[in-house]
């Protein structure tokens, strides 16, 4: 038969995994998601035969609503992933939300820096 355990041990080991689940999403929603939304918007000007001002500029104007907007959506999607989703299903859970999330971010380069400069 299987040990029993006690009330305080999974109490215990509950506290611990939300604080790893806070740990990781902190980590995820401060430093990662700017950075990348960062390194996006100016490789995506230098790609598009923009200059390193253009880049700047991107990335200045882009950089914030975009982070904003992620921030509406990603908190929930990754605390679901890091408590819930087994490892070995964390990559393809992640994966098919940005796919959703990279096509936004597409439509933000293209037709939002569009209606921006239109102003």
């Amino acid at each position: 038969s299987k040990p029993r355990v006690s009330r305080a041990k999974r109490r215990s080991e509950q506290k611990h995994t939300a604080r790893q689940v806070g740990k990781r999403l902190a980590c995820d929603v401060m430093i990662y998601e700017p950075a990348m939304y960062a390194l996006f918007f100016a490789s995506m000007a230098i790609m598009e035969g923009g200059g390193w001002e253009d880049a700047k500029y991107r990335v200045n104007t882009l950089l914030l609503p975009t982070y904003l907007t992620g921030l509406t959506i990603s908190p929930i999607i990754q605390s679901i992933n890091f408590a819930f989703v087994p490892l070995i299903y964390r990559v393809p859970f992640g994966s098919s939300f940005d796919l959703f999330w990279d096509s936004y971010l597409s439509w933000v380069n293209n037709e939002k820096l569009a209606m921006i400069e239109d102003r």
